[in-house]
């Protein structure tokens, strides 16, 4: 499934954010569907660094193996030194919907977004967040259709309750 890019580009390069995390196990690790999984593996990446977890055991999803950093952990793929990602053109559904989530809150599942994302953190500063509400209305119509139903179906560790400064901003009912 395609999906538009809402954070610029120049903003992901300056960024310090993404692709980091502040612990091995973390909800905010990329989940991989299957057929994202083969793919990667296909272009030459090695399978080790995919990790099944016990929330996973649907088998339907895997999460990568994050790998430690200074005082901290970098998905496998990150390229630290350039701050960018290795795999871009083909990342997989998690990083491309991404600073947006599906958040699972009170059995309902909700299009969320990180308010910490440089890039959105700014749109609010500058009381610009109805260009985020708008690409939510376009999300939600996405993930709704078809496509985006059979998407987020081969995704499901990626619905999950995240902590942190996350808004919730749709409901989404499938």
């Amino acid at each position: 499934m395609r999906l538009r890019d809402f954070v610029p580009t120049e903003w992901c390069l300056r960024c310090d954010r993404c692709c980091r995390f502040n612990s091995a196990i973390n909800p905010w690790i990329p989940v991989f569907s299957a057929k994202e999984v083969e793919e990667i593996i296909n272009r030459g990446q090695d399978p080790v660094v995919f990790n099944k977890s016990e929330d996973e055991a649907d088998g339907i999803d895997v999460r990568v193996k994050v790998r430690p950093y200074q005082d901290y952990y970098v998905c496998p793929f990150f390229d630290v030194e350039k701050n960018c990602c290795r795999i871009y053109p083909f990342r997989p559904f998690d990083c491309r919907l991404y600073p947006f989530l599906l958040v699972k809150k009170e059995g309902n599942v909700y299009i969320g977004i990180d308010k910490d994302c440089p890039f959105v953190a700014h749109l609010y500063e500058d009381e610009q967040d109805w260009v985020v509400q708008k690409f939510a209305d376009y999300l939600v119509d996405a993930l709704l259709s078809v496509d985006g139903r059979d998407e987020v179906g081969s995704h499901p560790s990626m619905i999950a309750e995240y902590p942190g400064n996350v808004s919730l901003l749709r409901e989404l009912r499938f």
